[in-house]
């Protein structure tokens, strides 16, 4: 009797166990699903979302493409991008986003901007402590060339990328095909250092073109909050590929008051490169940019950018330009920015032009994190 009544004790205690278990996987399930589909029957399905880019230009000079091509007072659809994530297995994720460019008006070009394979985890024992736990990637992917080489055309901070990035890099920035492994560096306090390395295929950059060589770059990153509105971030920058050398700097301030929450805000960056070129006449080239936004209402933001660099191929020569803008979000899905742009060159068929800018970017589906210098 009593051995009954204690199998029976025994019965119920597994029957509430069970019963608490299959209530947290209850509780899983719903929390999956609400964060990634409507519907379970999507979970495996990447998610989706479509970039368009609008942009309308007024200038009192002609403007002209590397190719020839006339975009001055032109409107133009400048970028439709679609953008792919999803999780292959608990090991790996997986990017893939294809742009539609138009760089003059009637004119558009469909290219793999980035498709990379994202090693979260291995199955090894110990991935995850250090110093093992690299972040892997491979594929073709936009390289660690700073923050701004980073961003998409829809991101972007200002209509354009810094001349400095134009002349060192390209009008587009960067991206190249290989492998880059990113890991975590003791620091101290509450500080973060990050070294990113990366291995590619040669091309793609003004000051270093050669394609049919492999390169290389590092990228130290280092992290200090600075109380709770304050942070400062930093990235020193080596590039080594075919003849060439570039060193580069990166520096973003950022100031976001808890106690306003999203209305108030500030953003100081600049970055630095500096070229060493054995295969263009031994030329050493040294540009800059320079930046700062103000957000003055939740939707409404104001900043100000000053470029300046040499010429890549001829450095007693050097181009300048101011970039006063604008930007309001009419909501996190539809955004407008407007800008006027004053260009100084040596180059006399861009010396002295005026620039009138007019953004219009909109998101379509999933809505990804937004970027560093916006608070929305």
């Amino acid at each position: 009797m009593i051995s009954f009544f204690l199998f029976s004790l025994s019965l119920q205690d597994l029957q509430e166990q069970l019963d608490a278990l299959e209530k947290k996987v209850q509780e899983l399930e719903k929390k999956q699903i609400q964060t990634t589909s409507a519907s379970p029957l999507n979970l495996l399905n990447p998610a989706i979302t479509l970039f368009g880019n609008f942009l309308w230009r007024l200038d009192d000079k002609p403007v002209l493409t590397e190719e020839g091509e006339a975009i001055d007072d032109t409107v133009n659809m400048r970028e439709v991008e679609v953008d792919f994530r999803a999780s292959i297995d608990p090991y790996a994720d997986g990017v893939a986003i294809i742009s539609l460019e138009s760089e003059a008006p009637g004119e558009v070009a469909v290219g793999v901007e980035e498709f990379y394979i994202n090693v979260k985890s291995l199955p090894v024992g110990l991935w995850e402590m250090p110093p093992f736990g690299a972040r892997i990637k491979f594929g073709r992917f936009r390289t660690e060339f700073g923050r701004n080489n980073r961003l998409h055309l829809h991101d972007l901070p200002q209509s354009d990328r810094p001349l400095v990035t134009e002349e060192f890099l390209s009008a587009e920035g960067h991206i190249a095909s290989g492998g880059s492994a990113t890991v975590f560096l003791p620091s101290p306090g509450e500080t973060a250092l990050e070294l990113t390395l990366q291995a590619f295929q040669g091309g793609g950059l003004q000051v270093s073109p050669d394609k049919t060589h492999p390169a290389y770059l590092a990228n130290l990153r280092w992290f200090l909050p600075l109380g709770d509105a304050h942070s400062f971030d930093a990235s020193l920058i080596g590039f080594t590929g075919n003849q060439s050398r570039v060193a580069s700097v990166d520096v973003l301030y950022r100031w976001k008051p808890l106690r306003q929450g999203e209305s108030r805000s500030v953003v100081v960056g600049a970055q630095a490169f500096y070229a060493d070129q054995e295969s263009v006449e031994a030329t050493t080239p040294f540009g800059y940019s320079t930046w700062g936004q103000v957000q003055l209402l939740k939707p409404l933001y104001a900043g100000v950018r000053w470029d300046q660099t040499d010429f890549v191929d001829d450095d007693s020569r050097e181009r300048r330009r101011v970039t006063p803008y604008v930007t309001y979000y009419l909501s996190e899905f539809f955004r407008a920015r407007a800008s006027f742009q004053r260009t100084w060159s040596d180059d006399d068929t861009e010396d002295g032009l005026n620039t009138f800018l007019l953004e219009l970017n909109v998101v379509f589906g999933s809505h990804p994190a937004e970027p560093f210098w916006v608070n929305k």
